[in-house]
Parts: C-alpha cells; sequence; structure tokens
C-alpha cells in the first residue's frame, strides 16, 4: 500500500511541475506583453511630448514634463493630466500648457503658471523655478488646457522601459507564479496522500475486524457442532 501511495504522489509531483513549466511560460509572455504594452504607452506620450503635440489616451490629453522650470510643483519626468474646458474661467494661479512662442522654444508645449493678464487678454505666464516671467504672453489660442493633475502610474510604468527592467519582470514573475503554483500543488498532495493512508488505515482496521467477527462465528459453530455431537453420543449410550 504505501508503495502504491509513493508512486501516486512521484506521478502527482511530475504532473505539478509539467503544469508550472507550462503556467511560467504563459505567465512570462503575458507578463512581458504587459510590460512592453505599459511601456509603449509611456514612449508614446514622451514622444508626443518631445514633438510639441499632446498624447490623447482614454479621452483625456497627457503630456510629459521635459523640463524642471515648474518644480517643486511639477518635476521633470513627470507625467500630467491636462483637462480642457471654458478658457474664461482660468485665472491667475492656474497652471495651464499651451503652444509656446518664445522664439527659443517656439511651438513646443510649455507648461507654466499664469501670473497675470496682459492688455490685450493674453496670459503672463512664468515657471515656479524661475526666476522672471516668460518673455512671451500667452494667446489663448495656443491654450492646449490646464493641469489637472499628475500620473504616478504613467511614471512609474516609465520606470520599467529599459530593457534590463522588462527582461527581470519576465523572469521574475513566470518565477514567482511557478513557485506560487507548486507550492499549492505541494500541499494538495501532502493532503491527498494523508487522506489516502487514512482511508487506507480504515479499510484495514474495517478488515482485520471481519476477520475477527468471521472467527467467533467460526469457533461458535465449532462450538455448536461438538455440543450437537456430544448430545448425539449421550443418546446412543442412553438407549443402549
Amino acid at each position: 500500500m504505501n508503495g502504491k501511495l509513493d508512486n501516486l504522489d512521484i506521478e502527482n509531483v511530475r504532473e505539478s511541475r509539467s503544469a508550472g513549466r507550462l503556467i511560467g511560460k504563459i505567465g512570462g509572455w503575458a507578463a512581458l506583453a504587459a510590460a512592453l504594452i505599459a511601456a509603449g504607452l509611456a514612449m508614446y506620450i514622451s514622444v508626443c511630448s518631445a514633438r510639441g503635440v499632446p498624447a490623447k489616451l482614454f479621452g483625456r490629453s497627457f503630456a510629459r514634463v521635459m523640463t524642471g522650470s515648474m518644480s517643486p510643483s511639477i518635476s521633470e519626468g513627470d507625467y500630467i493630466i491636462i483637462k480642457s474646458g471654458d478658457l474664461n474661467e482660468l485665472k491667475k494661479g492656474d497652471i495651464i500648457t499651451f503652444y509656446s512662442e518664445d522664439p527659443a522654444i517656439y511651438g513646443k508645449l510649455n507648461t507654466h503658471r499664469i501670473i497675470g493678464v496682459a492688455e490685450d487678454g493674453s496670459y503672463i505666464t512664468k515657471g515656479d523655478a524661475n526666476a522672471e516671467a516668460d518673455p512671451v504672453t500667452v494667446k489663448r489660442s495656443k491654450i492646449v488646457g490646464k493641469y489637472a493633475g499628475k500620473s504616478r502610474f504613467l511614471r512609474w510604468v516609465n520606470s520599467f522601459a529599459s530593457g534590463k527592467k522588462l527582461i527581470m519582470i519576465a523572469a521574475v514573475i513566470p518565477m514567482l507564479g511557478v513557485a506560487i503554483y507548486e507550492a499549492a500543488t505541494i500541499g494538495r498532495i501532502t493532503r491527498d496522500s494523508r487522506e489516502e493512508r487514512e482511508r487506507a488505515a480504515a479499510e484495514e482496521r474495517e478488515k482485520l475486524l471481519r476477520e475477527a467477527i468471521d472467527e467467533e462465528k467460526r469457533k461458535l459453530y465449532e462450538a455448536e457442532n461438538h455440543e450437537n455431537e456430544n448430545a448425539d453420543t449421550n443418546s446412543e449410550e442412553a438407549g443402549d
């Protein structure tokens, strides 16, 4: 019985390892695909920002901040969310993203804070980290929208955009999945083996009990036959 249980355990372990390797391969490709897609989104936004256009994703506009002119409110490398809306609601203190007409960065996206309104209705802007206001005011027609916050998810995704980190993710996640799967399988095999041993022990006890009952029945049957034989002998002797 123990030999059969040991063989069963070995077969279960082999099957679990084969299934674990398959899950590991599937998990590896899935993790790599997810990492590549996420890194691709971050790269797409970075390229759009470098070309001077906002990226459109999920019905929103995004841009990557290329300088530290808005530090500490917005840092270089941050991915910001830009909200379009009624320009008449813009006021002093708001942060806006716009196409700059500054000759040094003409036509590129810039994100600065409104510090005033010029006589012609254009906005005077300034980077929080800059000592002076921008040399050229911002016309309403050049405004993309109002700063609505940072996308920490895209910043986090971008931190995994290097080839080495993608390889690490593709290797670690499948290994972790296989380890968890095998641990669960070993636990199941241990539980099944224990149940099988308990079932075998119960069957053995039941077998012994049946044998003991059969033995008692046999003894009773022999004793009864012996008594009947003695009674017949006594009857014969009395007749003589």
